[in-house]
Parts: structure tokens; sequence; C-alpha cells
């Protein structure tokens, strides 16, 4: 388990916030079009990419997708990557990442959830055949996401996002959307891959507010998952990254991703949004 850190430092270093993600979109389009994946950005600047090789695709075929979005709460500043020793969720310490600004005053890193967009980065550069789509504006109301384009989806299977912090949360329900069901093959074959990966002194199974699979569940006939990337006091300035959370997220998605294939894995799409408050 050995991925990119300096690629975890730049994209840690990239300063976006909500409705201000312009630096970020610039830094996605400029390595997609580095690493020749295909991609386009729609009129709200999510950006959606495709890496694809020479197999048939039929209609049976069904790409997985990873997601994230590309906003963080923080200020726009600019940001210095340190490391550190710091504890993870068991209090163990770990290899680290935090921030300091221009001052050398800490700073939100933004790991909630520039280490998803990292996470994304990473499988499209390992992997075959995966869709990948990075959402602008969710820190204020999944903004970005709501407005999916829906062609970009239509030869979706499943969706995975990096989008909890520390290492032991996984999303079943997210602000009234229930991800995926309990009696499916995706359930049976994901949380295998979670009971393997994960703590089982900690990992649990959680409702939580929303994030961009509560979206695209609303809107779309497939199932979802998120969990845990490795971040820690996330929405503060003393926000930081354990690195080998980080991996071990990326490792848990991959690992789904090789057993889940190219599959629709169904799940009727049902609003349930209107009937739960922003903590359900």
């Amino acid at each position: 388990m050995n991925y990119n850190l300096q690629l975890l430092k730049e994209v840690l270093s990239v300063p976006t916030k909500t409705y201000k993600e312009d630096r970020m979109v610039e830094y996605l389009t400029t390595w997609l079009t580095e690493n020749n994946i295909e991609f386009f950005v729609d009129a709200y600047k999510n950006v959606y990419a495709t890496k694809t090789d020479n197999i048939v695709k039929d209609e049976n075929f069904f790409y997985p997708c990873v997601v994230s979005h590309t906003d963080t709460v923080h200020e726009i500043n600019e940001i210095f990557i340190q490391e550190s020793e710091l504890p993870n969720a068991q209090d163990e310490l770990k290899s680290s990442l935090f921030a300091l600004d221009g001052n050398g005053k800490p700073t939100g890193i933004g790991g909630d959830d520039k280490c998803g967009v990292f996470a994304c980065l990473t499988l499209l550069k390992e992997l075959p055949n995966l869709k990948a789509a990075f959402f602008v504006s969710e820190e204020t109301g999944c903004h970005g996401s709501l407005k999916a384009n829906t062609g970009f989806f239509a030869n979706v299977g499943y969706a995975i996002q990096f989008d909890a912090p520390e290492n032991w949360m996984v999303t079943e329900k997210c602000f009234g959307q229930v991800l995926f069901d309990r009696d499916s093959d995706f359930f049976k074959v994901c949380d295998k891959v979670l009971t393997e990966s994960m703590n089982q002194n900690f990992m649990e199974y959680m409702v939580h507010p929303y994030t961009d699979v509560y979206a695209l569940r609303k809107s779309f006939d497939f199932s979802c998952i998120n969990f845990s990337i490795g971040y820690y006091n996330y929405h503060t300035r003393n926000e930081y990254v354990v690195i080998e959370d980080v991996y071990n997220g990326i490792e848990i998605g991959k690992k789904m991703i090789e057993l889940l294939g190219y599959n629709l894995h169904y799940k009727e799409k049902k609003d349930n949004s209107k009937n739960y408050s922003l903590w359900d």
C-alpha cells in the first residue's frame, strides 16, 4: 500500500472554498490532460472523467464511479503542507500532514474533501475502466451533485464516495437516502471488504448528513457507499490528515471495485430527503 505522497501533498496545497473552486478545477483539468484521461466540465464547474481501455463494452457493461467534492469550508489562503506524528482514531501516533498559512499560523488543510479528490485521481491512474465525478459546492448543500449530468451516469453501475472523517465510518443512510440494500450483493461485497480492512472494534455503519452520494441516490437507480478517508478535526484550522488512513481508504475502494466489477448494482431511486432534518 504505497501511493503517491507527493500528489497527495499537491492536492492538499490547492486552495479551494465553496463557490471558489476555480483553482481546484484548473488543477484537475490539467492533471487529467497530462494523464490522457477523457473529461469534461459542465456549466456548474463539476468535472467528469472517464478512463477506459479497449475491451468491448456492450449494454451489460457498467462503469464503477468514484466521487469526491472540490470545495472546502476554509478561506482561500496560501497552504504550506507540514509533516508530523499525530494520533489516529485509535490514539496511535501516525505520519500525518497539516497546514500553515503564509504567516506560519495553522490553517485548514481541507482534507474534507481533498483527500477524496486524491483518492479518485489515484484510482483513475491505477484502474483500466473507471468514471470519476468531482462535484462543486457540497459543503452548503450538494449544489453540484444535485445538478449531476444524467448522460454521464447513464452507464454507471454503482458509486463510491470518499468523504467521511477518520478511519472507521461507513455511511448507510444520508439525509434520508438509504444508499444500499442490506440484502444485496453490493452490500455483501462492500461489507466483506470493510470488515477485512477496517478495525473491527471501531467500524460502524452510520446515519450522516448530506454528501454527494445522497444526491446521486436521489436521482439514479444504482447503489452507493461512502466511507472514511483519513481527515481529522475537519472544518477547523487544526484539521490534519493521517496518511495511512488515506491510503487504506483508497485500498478499500480499489478492492470493492475489483469484486463488484462492471455490473449494475441496482437500487430503486426514492426521494425521502424532504422527510428528514439535517441530522436525520
